[in-house]
């Protein structure tokens, strides 16, 4: 027979599996909602009468005090026949709640549900239910819960284009209660808008100065920008090198004419894509971590435009450095391969050897690394690696000239 812990446990499931809809539209789950509780056959029962009877009677008495139904079947034990719980049941979502120990939070919901219905009459009973289990997932308390509704409200009534979320005049409402905990998609639901059109945040632009002549004036070596900004840096880069890692980027050794930038993962392409500057740059390198992640930033600046060449991301430095490499992300959790069709978007974008190492990276039988971090590199082979493809491309020209794009030759 099932164990009280087991009959909790599923009666738990099916409470968090309807809640929200019971509230919206009560009865649709279909009631009652019953649980068998495995009854002995007789053969079981003559074998350990006395455990089945004290565990049936245990069960009845547990589900009876928590106001569920219980059914009993007849067993014979020898020439006698008894009652044994097979069935415990709960006649609707109020009875399934008390008894899993809900009823609060049905309670509270229930009086969420009235106020949501009161300030957006016209929200669909489809969109109330992800607004309730949104609320719910994220543990809503009733001050972000109140301002959820302000907020829904107020964007229903207001053109929000052009404003950033500081600028939204409400209390409590700013840049960062707006990410959170799904808030955006919250709002959207309440007032049926697909996005809420804010401006956001413009980004910031890290930058640092690379030219030896330059940083022998004693003039600032580490410098930003705001993205928009019309400001120009100290010099017209020849060489630029967007790096993910901060540090490599803030001690990159001395290159002439040349400026390390930040980079910003996915969330900085569409930023450093409109940064004339870089885009301009005579010679435009990106070093990124050797992992699926890596390789597909890389992929996606040349989507967007930039042509840009990668360094230490090739199969000899995966090999010179395998013995550093880890299959865990920076969170901690265990890296996986990809789909080997998921692939085919970034590969398109990325060279022979590039698309080689990415494969392997992706594939469910990756048998090194799937992550070797950039910083695990020395900053003089990274820098040694511009030089030489420096030099590589200047001996190309001196003997061909410049015939188009020449960057990944």
């Amino acid at each position: 027979m099932k164990t009280v812990d087991d009959i909790r446990a599923k009666l738990t499931r099916r409470y968090e599996g309807v809640w929200a809809e019971e509230l919206v539209s009560p009865g649709d789950a279909g009631w009652p909602y019953s649980v068998n509780v495995g009854a002995p056959t007789r053969v079981d029962l003559e074998a350990s009468f006395s455990a089945f009877d004290r565990e049936s009677r245990e069960l009845a008495t547990w589900a009876e005090g928590r106001g569920l139904e219980c059914r009993f079947v007849k067993r014979k034990a020898g020439r006698v026949s008894y009652p044994i719980l097979s069935h415990v049941s709960a006649s609707d979502v109020e009875h399934l709640a008390r008894a899993v120990g809900m009823s609060p939070h049905l309670q509270r919901y229930r009086e969420r549900l009235g106020v949501l219905r009161k300030l957006f009459p016209l929200v669909a009973d489809e969109d109330a239910i992800k607004a309730l289990r949104l609320l719910d997932r994220d543990g809503t308390d009733d001050v972000d819960f109140d301002l959820t509704c302000e907020a829904a409200l107020w964007f229903a009534a207001h053109d929000a284009k052009g404003f950033t979320p500081r600028e939204v005049p409400l209390e409590g409402f700013h840049a960062k209660w707006l990410d959170a905990l799904n808030r955006r998609k919250i709002i959207c639901l309440l007032t049926g808008q697909p996005s809420l059109a804010l401006k956001e945040r413009p980004r910031l632009i890290r930058f640092h100065y690379l030219d030896s002549a330059y940083l022998a004036t004693g003039l600032r070596a580490h410098d930003s920008l705001l993205e928009g900004d019309t400001s120009q840096p100290a010099y017209v880069p020849r060489v630029v090198l967007i790096c993910e890692n901060r540090d490599n980027a803030l001690w990159f050794p001395s290159v002439e004419g040349g400026i390390a930038v930040l980079g910003d993962g996915k969330a900085g392409i569409s930023t450093l894509v409109g940064v004339p500057w870089i885009a301009n740059a005579e010679r435009l390198f990106y070093w990124g971590d050797m992992d699926i992640q890596g390789f597909e930033i890389l992929a996606k600046y040349r989507e967007a435009g930039l042509d840009v060449e990668s360094i230490l991301m090739d199969w000899a430095t995966y090999a010179a450095y395998e013995r550093f490499g880890t299959n865990v992300d920076t969170s901690g959790r265990v890296l996986k391969g990809k789909d080997q069709k998921a692939p085919a978007a970034a590969s398109t974008f990325l060279t022979d050897e590039e698309n080689e190492l990415y494969f392997a990276l992706c594939s469910p039988d990756c048998s090194g690394p799937r992550r070797i971090e950039q910083e695990r590199i020395p900053l003089d082979v990274a820098r040694t690696a511009i030089l030489t493809a420096l030099r590589r491309k200047d001996t190309l020209v001196a003997m061909f000239g410049d015939r188009g794009n020449m960057r990944r030759s």
